[in-house]
């Protein structure tokens, strides 16, 4: 089944909105991936249509992905088409035929490409991910079925085009925080299921408890890629002992997910079982609910730790950032001012959106339309004032609107960083040297502050007295490569360790 030029423009669209939107898309597992076997890809499903945008995206060796859609969306001949040009695959919902129901997709996995699949069914935010359903497992299950019937569609499709089985491939999409600007995303490719274990006892045993525990085997295979919560509480809790150990840049580390995955594995076994660890657990999420309520971040409150938070000190470190971002500033703010509208008007869509896995869509489909109009209008400002309206002008503003727009996106993440360190900066002294708001909001920080410190010792505690524990085994294990790479300024953080 080709793809057509309508696959290729939302490819490209996609691959622009992402790279503008995310700062990294960081793809591991590759190499699980062969460059021309069939595979029914089941994906996590978190951000909507964001992740079959991201999907297609990194899947190694450029390989084209087909998806589903229901067979009723081709009756329209206009849609047909460019549903056909995309790739997209028509999957019948009111036959409880199977060889029906994927009549399509059996067509496709036979020419040796790929179907991608969302088992979970609907894009959600859960701790963890969700229940799957066996449509992945039906399909390749059926597939294989099909290739081996005597005579049929399947023996056709095995002797014209040499068809094989169709593995399933599991692929988990992390997101650290899926509906902020400038985030990373995490893809893991797993190694890919073979259906020849199950394929005997789908053919003359029960079928649906075969497919059952096929989709069992491919939700584990997901899951130990993902991160995966059984409650909210265990996964910020988490996530803020990440931050006290590691610090906040451990979320650009290869990795992220398996230590995030240990901590949420740990707080989910001991918290049950101990109390100092359950009150550990509540401590951190008070903790995480003061930053929030001061629109505080970590480092914030790290800064201060080895000296009092004092009207000079908060001061003396606001100013110090201003001046900074004040030079930084006259050499970026061209392209903050030209860019400024569209970030006012994603700020104000996310504003109407309470569900998080829309937001980030949401937030690309407003760039993609305000984009284009953007940079017209700034080539037209560049070609009239820079080259007088000149035939000769048209191309050389359009490279200088192109080079700028690179620029600005490239260098996004500095800054951006520059920004929140310095709203949090001004935020403090706001609470502490000029003592605006509620009266108590120094005494707010003050406390976060003390927060943090007992939370650290707790953290710390944890993961020297139950270091037998296998999860906190590997957590230590990180520490101590992270104290042989740190400079030997930086090694003081790891002194508790021996």
């Amino acid at each position: 089944m080709p793809f057509g030029t309508s696959h290729e423009i939302i490819v490209e669209a996609t691959r622009l909105c992402l790279w503008s939107f995310y700062k990294v898309v960081a793809v591991y597992g590759s190499h699980n991936v062969s460059p021309d076997e069939p595979y029914v890809i089941a994906c996590t499903h978190h951000n909507m249509i964001v992740d079959p945008a991201i999907l297609s995206n990194t899947f190694p060796y450029g390989r084209r992905i087909h998806y589903w859609a229901k067979d009723s969306l081709f009756a329209n001949p206009i849609a047909k088409r460019i549903l056909d040009d995309s790739g997209v695959v028509p999957v019948d919902r009111t036959t409880k035929n199977n060889t029906l129901l994927y009549a399509a997709t059996y067509d496709v996995l036979a020419l040796g490409e790929c179907v991608g699949v969302f088992p979970e069914g609907t894009s959600h935010t859960l701790p963890g991910i969700g229940e799957f359903r066996d449509g992945t497992s039906w399909a390749a299950l059926g597939y294989a079925k099909s290739l081996l019937d005597a005579e049929g569609e399947g023996a056709e499709r095995r002797t014209k085009y040499q068809a094989r089985p169709a593995d399933v491939l599991p692929v988990a999409i992390v997101y650290q925080d899926k509906s902020k600007y400038r985030s990373k995303i995490i893809v893991q490719y797993g190694k890919p299921i073979s259906v020849a274990p199950y394929i005997n006892d789908f053919i003359n045993g029960d079928q649906r408890a075969t497919v059952k525990r096929l989709t069992r085997d491919v939700e584990a295979a997901v899951a130990a890629m993902c991160l995966n919560a059984p409650d909210w509480d265990s996964r910020h809790a988490a996530d803020i002992s990440r931050v006290l150990l590691f610090g906040d840049q451990s979320k650009d580390s290869v990795d992220y997910v398996p230590i995030m995955q240990s901590l949420i594995s740990t707080f989910s076994v001991l918290v049950p079982k101990y109390e100092d660890i359950a009150y550990l657990r509540r401590i951190l999420l008070e903790y995480r609910k003061q930053l929030n309520t001061l629109h505080l971040e970590d480092s914030h409150i790290r800064n201060y730790n080895e000296q009092k938070i004092t009207k000079t000190s908060t001061t003396v470190y606001l100013c110090k950032q201003t001046l900074k971002a004040l030079v930084d500033l006259s050499i970026f703010l061209p392209g903050l001012l030209a860019h400024w509208p569209l970030y006012i008007i994603a700020k104000v869509t996310e504003r109407y959106e309470i569900f998080e896995e829309v937001r980030a869509q949401n937030k690309m489909f407003v760039g993609i339309a305000m984009v284009p109009f953007t940079y017209i209008v700034m080539f037209f400002l560049v070609w009239r004032t820079m080259f007088s309206n000149s035939y000769f002008g048209i191309i050389p503003a359009l490279l200088t609107v192109g080079i700028f727009a690179w620029y600005h996106t490239v260098s996004i993440d500095s800054r951006y960083e520059m920004f929140k360190d310095l709203r949090g900066r001004w935020r403090l002294f706001d609470a502490v040297v000029m003592g605006r708001g509620m009266w108590t909001r120094k005494e707010k920080v003050l406390e976060a502050k003390r927060l943090r410190d007992e939370c650290l010792r707790g953290v710390r505690k944890m993961v020297k007295d139950y270091e037998t524990q296998p999860e906190l085994a590997f957590i230590l294990q990180r520490l101590k490569a992270k104290q042989n790479e740190a400079s030997k300024k930086a090694r003081k953080g790891f002194e508790w360790l021996s």
